[in-house]
Order: structure tokens, then sequence, then C-alpha cells
């Protein structure tokens, strides 16, 4: 373990984006420490019964080699590679592999503190030490991320919540839940609710629930190749562009980038909400489903939810439910982090509380890096998705083993050590 005054990297969460930047790090000879519970919202929070909305090709974490893919992994196994859905526990059976391999040393403790120092930072975790790093890195994932409709404040706690903190949706069965949103989430959320017999209505603000489309093995022609390219986050142009080209997206203008990812009354979001083919069948026909409805308040009646709604005629009334889930997505906002140091956040360059990142995801202190949802107004919608791993860890990666390239002998050493290939 490095002592305070040498260690070079610290990252903050051990989900997809840490474990993956520690992967590189460790293949490069860099010296780091890695802080967090291994994919502890994957195993913790995501619902039971849940399946990745991502396509085997584009649900692996970053190995430097390129070799240690899920579909590696679910060969080893033996399991059928069909385009069926992938399940969340062999999805987090893969990532644990993953980090037992290319990261074993996780710690399993929590920063409490970042602050930035003359020549480094400082932080202190949950079990009172104190260390220094040079660079740090946050990968702190969807962790408090959660969207709330401000509409939704006046419920109390035990009314409304947010799709992430469910677990186990068996506990609904026979009541009434509303859940609000028209992504991935909401209507996983509503079918799982359907199917553990809860009366579940799904509030959708448009008027219509776009959904993916299913994967086809026929051969394409050229001209549709081109037309629509194929990619890790689907067909077409607009999403071959946010899956390849994150270094292009980088360099648009700052208002576009922003509307790109989040949208606004002048343009739609790329891959914004939209369910997995596969999920389809599961929802229409089963969930009660209220299109074109936006929530203007609530408030509680008789120990139950009552929301005030605003239907497509414009014309408002109310609805009741035991329980309104919010199933309205995530947005990163730095002062949320409890952890950082509110001058540390003063010199933090942002727009819209998100930090405002170089190519190497670096922020405007140098040697804080950040990952994942916060880079998206940056580097473009890819980076809220499993494949945006592989091109965060290598540009990290490369602007830290610029500063802390090892001495051949000490990367010698640590490849003889490491090397999980050398057994």
């Amino acid at each position: 373990m490095a002592s305070l005054s040498d260690l070079p990297v610290a990252i903050v969460g051990a989900g997809p984006y840490g474990l993956s930047v520690a992967a590189h790090l460790r293949s490069s000879g860099v010296p780091f420490r890695i802080f967090g519970t291994p994919m502890r919202r994957w195993r913790e929070q995501m619902p039971e019964g849940m399946f990745l909305k991502s396509e085997e090709h584009a649900s692996s974490l970053a190995d430097p080699s390129g070799h240690y893919t899920l579909q590696q992994f679910r060969t080893a196994a033996g399991s059928s590679l069909a385009t069926a859905p992938i399940p969340l526990e062999t999805f987090t059976r893969y990532a644990l592999s993953f980090q037992q391999r290319f990261v074993p040393v996780v710690e399993d403790v929590l920063v409490t503190a970042l602050d930035k120092r003359q020549d480094g930072f400082d932080l202190r975790l949950a079990d009172g030490e104190r260390i220094r790093a040079k660079s740090v890195v946050i990968a702190t994932g969807l962790s408090h991320a959660e969207y709330v409709p401000q509409e939704l404040a006046q419920l109390p706690g035990e009314l409304r919540s947010h799709s992430s903190v469910h677990r186990d949706l068996s506990h609904f069965k026979g009541r009434d839940v509303i859940v609000i949103g028209a992504g991935q989430s909401a209507l996983e959320t509503a079918a799982l609710l359907n199917e553990s017999q809860a009366k579940v209505s799904l509030l959708v603000r448009g008027s219509s629930i776009s959904w993916n489309q299913s994967p086809s093995s026929d051969p394409r022609s050229l001209w549709q190749r081109t037309r629509r390219p194929d990619s890790t986050l689907g067909a077409g142009l607009q999403t071959w562009f946010c899956a390849n080209a994150p270094f292009l997206f980088y360099y648009l203008p700052q208002r576009a980038r922003i509307e790109m990812v989040r949208g606004s009354r002048r343009r739609q979001a790329l891959l914004g909400p939209a369910g997995a083919w596969w999920l389809r069948e599961r929802v229409l026909g089963h969930v009660q489903i209220l299109l074109g409805q936006s929530v203007l308040g609530a408030t509680t009646r008789g120990g139950r939810a009552v929301l005030h709604v605003s239907g497509p005629d414009g014309r408002s009334g109310d609805l009741a439910a035991d329980h309104v889930i919010a199933a309205t997505g995530y947005r990163f906002a730095a002062n949320s982090l409890p952890f950082v140091d509110a001058s540390l956040l003063r010199d933090l360059r942002c727009v819209q509380q998100v930090p405002l990142l170089s190519t190497s995801f670096e922020s405007s202190i140098p040697g804080l890096y950040f990952t994942g949802l916060a880079s998206a107004y940056n580097f473009g919608p890819v980076m809220r998705f499993l494949c945006g791993c592989q091109y965060t860890a290598e540009r990290i990666c490369r602007s830290i083993g610029e500063r802390e390239a090892p001495s051949p002998s000490t990367l010698a050493a640590l490849i003889s050590e490491h090397n999980p290939n050398s057994s």
C-alpha cells in the first residue's frame, strides 16, 4: 500500500467505470487505491428480475487487453449466446469476476471527505484513515444523482420514492402504484410490479412510448449499413456518432451538447427515454398507460398520494394511489456529492452543476477526473452506458500515466506480480 506522500491515484467508486479505470491503471503499472463496495448498486439496489437493456456486445467492462468481455465470460460458463436479454445476475457475476481478475484489491470503505491541497488532494475514509493522492478519479456512477420532480416534493417519503431504491417490488402486491416515466426504468418497474400482482398505472408525459428495435441477423445491403450504421447503442447515424465519436462530440458547441444529452424545447435528447424491444410484450396490454399527462403537484388524502395532473386535452384532474414511484432518471450535480468539500466546489468550473472537462476527463482542478454520468455533457450520452467505459478508461489512464510513468524495473515487477494470465 502506498504511503500518504506518494499515492499517485485514488479512485472513488467501484462500479463499472471505477473498475475499468483501475484495471487500466494497474496494467500500466500506476499505483492506486480504489474505494467502495464492488458493484454495490448493481448488487443491492437494482430490482430482482431485471434484465440489461443493452445487448451482450455492448455490456462489457473495459479490459485493457480487450479480451475479457461479457460474451467471453458467458461462453466460458457454457451459456447460450442467443439475443435474449442478459439477466442482471449474469452481468453482476461477470463484473465481479472482472474485478477479481483485474482489480483484486478494492477497499470496501466509503470516502467521507475530499479536499484540495497545493500538491494534490486530501481524502478521509469512513474508518478514520486520512490519505493524500496526487490525482483523484470520481466514479460514483448514479449515486447521489437520483432525480425526483419538484412537483412530488410535498409527498411524504412513505408515499413516494425513486425507482432506484426498490430491490424487491413484491411488497407492493395488491396495492395501487403509479409509476412516472417513459424510459427503461419506468417500463420495467411497471412490468415487474404487474407481475408481482400490484395494480399499476404508468404516467407518461409524452404522447407515445418509444421502443428500441429488436436486433436482426438478416444481412444488410451497403446502402442500409451506410444509411443506418450499427453501433453498440443501436442503429442510425446519430446513434453511431454518439457511440463511436465521443472525441468529436466534445468539440460541438456547449449548448448543442447539453441539449443533445438532456433535451430542450428546441431539441429532443439523443438516446432519450425508450424501452427495450424485449420488454414491450410485458407492458402493452398488461399495464394501464396514461399518455400526455403532466404532473402539476401532489398532496395526500386519507393516507394516499394524490397527483394533480393535466391531461392531453388540457383538462386537470386527480389520480390517487397507495404509492408513487418516480422512474424519472438521474441528473448529476457536483454539489450533491456529500464528501466533496465546499472550497473544492467553489474552484470547480461547471455548467448546470456538471463539471467542464478536458479531453482527458480532467476537470478545471488539475488531477481531479470525473467519469460516467458526470461526463455526459462533455462526451455525449454514451457516458450513461456501459460501452462508455472503454473510452473513459483509456483517456484517463493515458493522462495519469504521462505524469506517473513507472520505471522499467517497477513496471516489470508489477506485470509479473499482477498479470492475471501468468498462472
